[in-house]
């Protein structure tokens, strides 16, 4: 595959290589070997730290090869990364149906429509990755559906970390609070165990990993989330939780750590931040890489660049738009 970028740029030429990798189709008659989607377009990114120059590259593979299902696999698996989830789950599934490897594209899937809150496209899922507690729980949250209620927003305490998680807030399961921790590294909620919260959290199956479990309902503030998909962590001390950064990130976050306050919103949209930076994100699902200098690799969320770029500043996440709004000093 070749792809005509302009010339004269060096990152552009890794982004064409990078494509070039990419299986394709063999056309024998059958299909010998179905394509896996890779992220080597995302890999790309987060070496040059150039989000611009890899989505223009992976948009003119398209155009030359619309039914190609590596092209339109990597092609989706970049914009869900970049926060435009929907439309890189229809590329996703379209790749499919073009004789992409159903496999590779169910193992994005399952994280796309989680992030999404799609039960349904999860629960029915071709090739699904899922156990069998999974499969039931994602038809639970199907039939039920997951929603946030209250007011519009929430102002909440907000201790930042520098070590592991970006910080943590309270939350509150039935008459108790635990100490939830911001985890990019984490989807959906972990829980310390099910001393606390009873009547609250339901187990609905479990796997190797352990109980399979969904919570009716979680507090932030004066925020309520309902029908949270979660696991249980026995390490974790008691009063602890981990609040996956699917679940932070889609309540457009502003955190104040200099207040040490962070506001939540219900719609979970965020207008754009006037006179604010914007920091490109590639989620890794899971995982948070930041585009923190031009030119620069793209780093973690969590590692000392991605704090630094962070620290000192209110930040906003705004997934629709694939970046963090760094307000600046008044």
């Amino acid at each position: 595959m070749r792809v005509r970028i302009a010339s004269g740029s060096r990152r552009a030429l890794i982004v064409l290589c990078a494509l070039g990798g990419m299986s394709v189709l063999s056309v024998t008659g059958t299909k010998a070997q179905a394509p896996a989607v890779r992220p080597a377009a995302a890999d790309v990114a987060r070496a040059t730290g150039d989000v611009d120059e890899t989505e223009r590259a992976l948009y003119a593979a398209v155009r030359r090869a619309p039914r190609e299902p590596s092209a339109r696999g990597a092609l989706g698996a970049w914009l869900a990364s970049r926060g435009q989830l929907r439309t890189g789950a229809v590329l996703l599934e379209e790749a499919r149906l073009f004789g992409g490897d159903a496999s590779a594209i169910a193992a994005r899937l399952v994280h796309v429509y989680s992030w999404l809150r799609d039960w349904s496209s999860l629960a029915a899922l071709t090739a699904s990755p899922l156990s069998v507690g999974e499969k039931s729980r994602a038809a639970a949250l199907a039939d039920r559906g997951s929603e946030v209620i209250g007011a519009d927003s929430a102002v909440v305490p907000f201790a930042p970390l520098e070590v592991g998680a970006l910080g943590r807030l309270p939350m509150v399961i039935g008459s108790d609070t635990l100490w939830a921790e911001v985890d990019p590294q984490v989807e959906g909620l972990v829980l310390p165990g099910l001393a606390r919260g009873a009547g609250i959290v339901e187990i609905v199956g479990e796997d190797r990993r352990g109980m399979v479990l969904i919570v009716r309902e979680i507090s932030l503030g004066v925020l309520t989330m309902r029908n949270v998909p979660a696991r249980i962590d026995a390490s974790l001390g008691v009063g602890r939780a981990r609040l996956g950064f699917d679940l932070f990130a889609m309540l457009a976050p502003t955190v104040d750590a200099r207040a040490g306050t962070v506001t939540l919103r219900r719609s979970g949209r965020v207008d754009e931040r006037i006179g604010a930076a914007g920091i490109a994100f590639v989620l890794g699902f899971p995982g948070v890489q930041l585009a923190a200098r031009r030119g620069a690799p793209m780093a973690p969320i969590a590692s000392p660049a991605g704090r630094s770029a962070l620290r000192g500043h209110p930040w906003t996440v705004d997934v629709r738009r694939g970046v963090i709004w760094v307000q600046s000093a008044p």
